[in-house]
Parts: structure tokens; C-alpha cells; sequence
């Protein structure tokens, strides 16, 4: 039986303590040091190494390691060209990162995903309950620092696990799709999506499955953050298939852009920022036929907390809930991609 996303963190989180008591015992035994100072060498080690990790993640994505310039995206609109962000920012940018991740991966997932997701006290009336959707090696608790703000805006919210971790996204569209027809028979209306990283090609699979069958939308709309629309450079070191189907223009992707269409392009907003640490390189979430939203100086587990990503997120919202009206410009540019579907 495979392990869950929560047992696969809780064994991470036993491991980086076993191996910060292991370096405290070994000063402590070793050097001489007294225990706490040794404790305290331990953990500091523990955190440097952490920040380490997240250091050279933002490098090789910024940097589009692996990635030829022949192969990247096609460059969006002027409007949404990103401004160079200074030394204070960028140290702002690294370090608000750094604690989402430890927060996202050490605490809320391993240890807080017994807990219910807040709803409104007053819903919003005739709006589409919201469904969640994690990323790669994620469970729904990686939505529990956003979930409040989209509840107190009156979305009515439910998550999704998708699982096994490292399993076929073309396995996941089939478990998403079924879910959304029973919020569909259940609440009376197709739901609302948002959706982090791979969440947003699991999105795309289920409504080109829906396609396929000859069956309406299964949902009123997809929200994606930081969705590796065209695939992610970072991809090449994970594990499991999803992993591989997430390389950078990778067959599976290839394959999915193919099978779309533009209304179901149309039903989308990609929010997404140009100093993601993950999905990239910058460019990679520009998705031609649906419409954006640009945000700056947010990593990439940020994008669940950050208050501009969640002002992003509520805008995009609203922009799906009433399609003629525009959406407003949140830290960003709400813009729509016309260029043809599928790759260039």
C-alpha cells in the first residue's frame, strides 16, 4: 500500500530531527560541546541546509536550467513584462518562501490534515461551491492558510487528495472528474476550481476527459497558481510518473494542449508569479487562450499564502463568476492569450 502525502511528511519531518539530534549527539559527544549548544548547532544546521534546498531551487528555475532558449515559451504581452526585483525584495521574496515551505511541508501537511477547511458565515448566493487542488507530492492541507480568506469573501470551499503521490495524472483527471459530477448532483451547479502547480494540469485532463465523453463543462471555471502549463525544468528530479509527465514540453503535455479546445482554454485564469521556484522557467504558466494574472516577487508554495496571490485568486473568482464583466487588476494585469491552441 502506497503511503499517504501526510505519512510521506510526517517521515521527513522524523528524519530531519533524527538528523539534527545525530549531529548534537555527535558534537556533544564528539567535540565536547555542552548539549545545548550542540542542540542548537543542530538545528541551525537543520536550517541552513533547508534554505539551502530553497536557494538552488529558485536559481535553477529562474535561471531555466535544463531548458534551451530555443524551447521556451512564447513571451506574453508587454503588459505583463516584469520589472527586476531589488536586493530587499528578492531577500523578501527568498525568505517568505523559505517559511512557507517549512510551514507547507513540516506542519500544515503532516500534522494538519484532519483539519476542516472554514465556510462562510453568509455564502455568496448563486455561486458555485469551490473545489481545492493540491500539487505534486501535496495533500489538501496545503490549503488551510488560504482557505479562511476565500471563506471569508463567501466561497464555499472543499478539497481534494489526489492520490498515490507520485502516481499518473492521467489517473488523477478520472478521480477529479467524478468528484465534480457528485458536487454537481449534490449542490446543483458545476463547482468553481482552484488549483496549485500540477492541481491545474490535473484541471485540464479532467475537462478534456469530459470532452471526450460528450458531456457539458464539469466546472464553472479554473483558477491555477504557478501551473506548469508548459512544464516545469525541476521536473527532471522528481520522482514518480507525474513527475515525468510534468518535463519540461513533454509528451503528456504536448498530448493535453492538443486535445483542448478554446472554450475550455477560455474557462481559465492562470495567476502566477514571474519569480516562481518552482514552475519554471518564467513564462512556463502562460497559457495561450486564457486569461492571466501576473504577480511578482512570490515563490512557489508562496503563491497559497502570499496576500497578493490570494487577492489574485478572489479576482480571478469573480472574474469567472460574472465572464462580462472584467476581472480587476490585482498586483498584475488580467489579460487573455489569443494565440492558437497547442504549442508553438
Amino acid at each position: 500500500m502506497s503511503l499517504t502525502a501526510a505519512a510521506l511528511r510526517r517521515a521527513a519531518v522524523a528524519v530531519q530531527v533524527a538528523a539534527a539530534g545525530g549531529l548534537a549527539a555527535a558534537l556533544a559527544a564528539g567535540a565536547g560541546w555542552s548539549w545545548p549548544v550542540a542542540a542548537l548547532a543542530g538545528v541551525l544546521a537543520l536550517l541552513a541546509t533547508f534554505g539551502l534546498s530553497v536557494g538552488i531551487a529558485f536559481i535553477a528555475t529562474l535561471g531555466g536550467l535544463a531548458v534551451p532558449a530555443s524551447a521556451r515559451p512564447p513571451q506574453p504581452p508587454d503588459v505583463l513584462t516584469p520589472l527586476p526585483l531589488g536586493r530587499r525584495e528578492a531577500l523578501a521574496c527568498y525568505l517568505a518562501e523559505c517559511r512557507a515551505v517549512f510551514r507547507m511541508f513540516n506542519w500544515l501537511q503532516p500534522f494538519r490534515s484532519r483539519l476542516a477547511f472554514a465556510q462562510p458565515a453568509t455564502p455568496l448566493p448563486d455561486t458555485p461551491c469551490v473545489l481545492l487542488v493540491h500539487g505534486y507530492g501535496c495533500n489538501h492541507a496545503v490549503w488551510l492558510d488560504m482557505a479562511p480568506s476565500l471563506a471569508a469573501a463567501g466561497y464555499r470551499c472543499e478539497g481534494i487528495d489526489l492520490t498515490p503521490v507520485l502516481g499518473d495524472i492521467d489517473d488523477y483527471a478520472p478521480k477529479l472528474l467524478t468528484r465534480l459530477r457528485e458536487m454537481h448532483a449534490r449542490t446543483g451547479s458545476a463547482p468553481l476550481l482552484v488549483c496549485h502547480s500540477m492541481g491545474g494540469l490535473v484541471a485540464r485532463a479532467a475537462q478534456v476527459l469530459a470532452n471526450k465523453a460528450d458531456e457539458p463543462a464539469p466546472c464553472a471555471g479554473i483558477v491555477t497558481l504557478g501551473s506548469p502549463h508548459y512544464g516545469c525544468a525541476l521536473a527532471r528530479f522528481g520522482g514518480g510518473r507525474n513527475a515525468r509527465q510534468m518535463r519540461w514540453a513533454s509528451p503528456w503535455l504536448t498530448t493535453l494542449a492538443a486535445s483542448e479546445t478554446p472554450e475550455m482554454r477560455a474557462r481559465i485564469v492562470s495567476v502566477f508569479s514571474w519569480h516562481d521556484s518552482i514552475a519554471g522557467p518564467p513564462g512556463t504558466s502562460w497559457f495561450e487562450g486564457a486569461s492571466h494574472i501576473a504577480l511578482s516577487g512570490i515563490g512557489h508554495v508562496s503563491l497559497l499564502r502570499d496576500r497578493r496571490a490570494v487577492d489574485a485568486t478572489l479576482a480571478a473568482l469573480a472574474a469567472l463568476r460574472a465572464p462580462i464583466a472584467p476581472a480587476p487588476e490585482i498586483a498584475g494585469a488580467l489579460h487573455r492569450g489569443d494565440a492558437p491552441t497547442g504549442f508553438m
